[in-house]
């Protein structure tokens, strides 16, 4: 009965993703599910997800995701997402270059849907280099989310090395030769025989590159005080956001209205009920002994850590909701087979592709929209770039089993 809860609030929550319910709706819908069907009382539910949203690391990760929802938002209001794109066309004198980096750039900003805040701007590059539809729609996605792999700002990432305790260093360390791997294959699968344009009307200045590492500095500081100094996701953000806030010249009496307007309440209850969810299906019995038997009867972990994220981020299209519904179930087994730094990345890539590549996946349907594309030529572009990935993940694989 118990496994057949546990197994049952994943359908449902899968379901109701698909639905455009929230995600902090859908997993509370399933904490609720697993414990009721798996006998906890609704007084220890409450009393079990109080003490886990009060550990220190819940109380960071929430903090985390709602300085990475200001962050974004507030560069986009104030004006600095368009003046580093500008900055970008005269730097590097290079329309190729420019259309690999206006989505890497935007993508940064972690905005839902935020491909199509790039994809006017690819389209009238793309034009200038004559590409097709889905040539466009595949730049426009890839360089976007090829650097996903390495980010240590999105929520999936901060999220996995928070229960797995693998440092946030080591993680992408392991996992940059998949980002190398997927932007070099999709540089030469789009671009590597386009004749390079470069329209922009002046030379650079000195004062531009000034301006671009200006306008940049909220994302690159945040990545290196976390990355290079360890310090603190809240801390490091919140430096960010000051940088953000002092560039845009933001005044007092501005302050308060456009700090809550930025606020992106949903994901901050995401991590909230990420952390409830993990806390109760932590208390379901029943999952040891049938961790234990799937090892003995010779399944592979390792397979284990690969499919089932991948197929959860496919269908839920989030590697978020994968990550959350999965690692609940996958950590005990990494941990049991000695695992869990090999899980940790098998888990986080696969979950990523698996969200990447599902046809629910909202950048991928915005830009689709876009370029008035359909979705079987796109996914013909994406061929090179994915055995990129599964030779790169064999590699690793066989680095550290």
């Amino acid at each position: 009965m118990a496994i057949a809860g546990v197994a049952f609030s994943f359908v449902v929550i899968i379901y109701l993703v698909q639905r455009k319910v929230h995600l902090y709706l859908a997993l509370l819908v399933g904490a609720l599910l697993v414990g009721l069907t798996t006998g906890q009382a609704p007084l220890s539910l409450l009393q079990v997800s109080a003490e886990a949203l009060l550990m220190p690391m819940a109380i960071d990760l929430m903090m985390a995701l709602a300085l990475i929802s200001m962050l974004g938002s507030v560069m986009q209001e104030l004006g600095l997402l368009a003046k580093m794109v500008e900055l970008l066309q005269v730097v590097l004198q290079s329309t190729k270059l420019t259309i690999i980096f206006v989505p890497s750039i935007i993508g940064s900003l972690l905005v839902t849907g935020g491909a199509i805040l790039s994809a006017p701007t690819v389209g009238e590059l793309g034009a200038q280099l004559d590409l097709p539809p889905e040539r466009l729609s595949a730049i426009n996605l890839l360089f976007r989310h090829g650097w996903y792999f390495v980010y240590p700002l999105m929520p999936a990432f901060i999220l996995i090395t928070s229960i797995t305790d693998v440092a946030l260093s080591t993680l992408v360390l392991w996992q940059l030769p998949l980002t190398v791997a997927v932007l070099v294959a999709g540089y030469f699968s789009y671009l590597h025989k386009v004749k390079d344009r470069n329209t922009t009307k002046r030379l650079p200045t000195r004062q531009d590159f000034i301006d671009l590492i200006k306008y940049t500095s909220p994302l690159w500081a945040s990545l290196t005080l976390t990355v290079a100094f360890n310090l603190s996701f809240p801390l490091a953000l919140l430096l960010g956001l000051g940088l953000a806030l002092a560039i845009g010249d933001v005044t007092l009496a501005m302050l308060p209205r456009l700090l809550y307007r930025s606020l992106n309440f949903p994901i901050i209850a995401s991590g909230a009920s990420i952390i409830i969810f993990k806390a109760v299906t932590g208390q379901v019995t029943a999952l040891p002994p049938l961790i234990e038997q799937l090892l003995q009867a010779g399944l592979p972990p390792q397979a284990l850590f690969i499919v089932v994220p991948f197929l959860v981020g496919f269908l839920s299209s989030s590697n978020t909701s994968a990550i959350a519904l999965t690692m609940p179930l996958l950590l005990p087994i990494m941990q049991k087979t000695d695992l869990v730094l090999f899980g940790a990345i098998a888990a986080y890539s696969s979950s990523l592709v698996g969200y990447f590549a599902s046809p629910l996946h909202l950048c991928q349907v915005v830009t689709l929209s876009h370029f008035k594309c359909k979705i079987m030529p796109l996914y013909r572009e994406y061929i090179w770039p994915l055995i990129a990935v599964v030779v790169t993940m064999t590699a690793i694989s066989l680095l550290l089993l």
